[in-house]
């Protein structure tokens, strides 16, 4: 008997890895819902209705239920966005 989906899905069912040197944008099937910092240095995280969010305010290993539209991440830096 399979298990039916409302029972199985979680509050993000998908994620997106955006390393060092990368800019990402949250659009369409892959808008971010949220994130986790894995490394804060050299990240900008754009939020989905304006501001910014960058190293000095964020903390790793964190979720953060923040909406997301952009990523923006320098030499080093790694933030995973969480996806509904």
């Amino acid at each position: 008997m399979a298990i039916p989906d409302y029972l199985t899905l979680g509050d993000y069912n998908g994620v997106t890895e955006v390393a060092s040197s990368t800019t990402f944008y949250a659009t369409g099937s892959k808008s971010g819902a949220g994130f986790i910092v894995e490394n804060a240095t050299n990240v900008v995280i754009h939020c989905a209705s304006g501001g910014t969010l960058d190293t000095d305010q964020v903390t790793t290993k964190t979720l953060y239920p923040i909406g997301v539209k952009k990523v923006v991440i320098g030499a080093t830096g790694v933030v995973h966005v969480l996806h509904r």
